[in-house]
């Protein structure tokens, strides 16, 4: 089997991202971004000798700090000189919905294949979706203790840029061209040398990173927008069409999106059976313990008692 890199953020339950590096732990590493806001101590306890972790980030939901973990977590997998298959992006609140020999063998059969979507929102016409890059967006990254006056100034400021006739163009620049942007899901399964020219990129396009630094969730643009305009482009699952949700952009993952993303239970298992998706999103310790059970006895049916 080819080794696969799994690259995670997490910043709570240290026991079930225990239990989901153990649930993928064959032919693979992981590579661990903790927020720097997060008491580091119980994930390492845990997981220590199963992964290498990367320096922590203080994180804002939003932020430009996601990318920057991202780059994190992308440097040390090249660093390691291993020659992975597949560099895979989930988060701590992950799991697997298939075996670990369906996931090597769906990768195998589909080498070449990039599974990141991008929505093209520098030719999109729906208002709500170009206002991500157009309109600009500050302060989620400030390191305020209070989320409550963070909050306030960030959507004061949100609101005051809208009445102000400042609007940034539709386009970025890479390699001192103009480039469309591009929308997607922050998870992602892409080839190492596709990781390594994102790298690559996030360390030269300084233009580029100014702008998505005041755009809106930057960990949803920056990286669909380095894919989808490079070589790795036409590999890449570009979605053309009205706005499906960002589920409709997450191609390997299950999601239910609300005000909230729900958290799955035992009672979400029929869905997740047929939804064909690869992993599902979000699990936690004592509200989905029932649902990885299944999810268990499926994936792994020896285990069953």
């Amino acid at each position: 089997m080819n080794r696969i890199a799994y690259i995670l953020s997490a910043y709570k339950d240290a026991p079930h991202l225990a239990r989901l590096v153990s649930a993928l732990n064959d032919q693979a590493d992981f590579y661990i971004h903790i927020d720097l806001k997060t008491d580091l101590r119980p994930f390492k306890e845990l997981l220590e000798d199963k992964a290498t972790f990367v320096p922590g980030h203080r994180v804002s939901w939003g932020g430009w700090e996601q990318v920057g973990y991202q780059k994190e977590l992308l440097a040390a997998v090249l660093r390691s000189g291993v020659e992975y298959a597949r560099v895979v992006c989930l988060s701590g609140q992950d799991y697997p919905l298939w075996s670990n020999q369906e996931i090597h063998r769906y990768f195998n059969e589909h080498q070449e294949t990039e599974f990141i979507t991008g929505m093209n929102l520098t030719r999109c016409r729906h208002a709500d979706q170009r206002s991500k890059i157009i309109n600009y967006h500050f302060f989620r990254d400030l390191g305020w203790e209070s989320n409550w006056w963070k909050n306030k100034l960030i959507v004061a400021s949100r609101h005051l840029m809208k009445a102000l006739p400042f609007r940034k163009e539709a386009t970025t620049m890479i390699a001192r061209r103009k480039a469309d942007v591009f929308f997607g899901s922050d998870y992602w399964a892409i080839t190492l040398p596709c990781a390594r020219y994102i790298y690559e990129k996030l360390c030269t396009e300084k233009e580029m990173t100014r702008y998505f630094k005041t755009s809106f969730v930057p960990s949803e643009l920056c990286i669909q927008t380095i894919v989808f305009n490079s070589p790795f482009g036409k590999q890449a699952l570009l979605y053309e069409g009205d706005y499906p949700g960002l589920s409709g952009l997450t191609p390997l993952h299950y999601i239910e999106y609300g005000k909230a993303i729900k958290t799955l239970t035992a009672d979400d298992w029929p869905v997740l059976q047929k939804s064909g998706k690869m992993f599902c999103r979000k699990v936690a310790s004592g509200v989905s313990d029932k649902l990885v059970e299944e999810i268990d006895s499926i994936r792994n049916p020896q285990k069953k008692p």
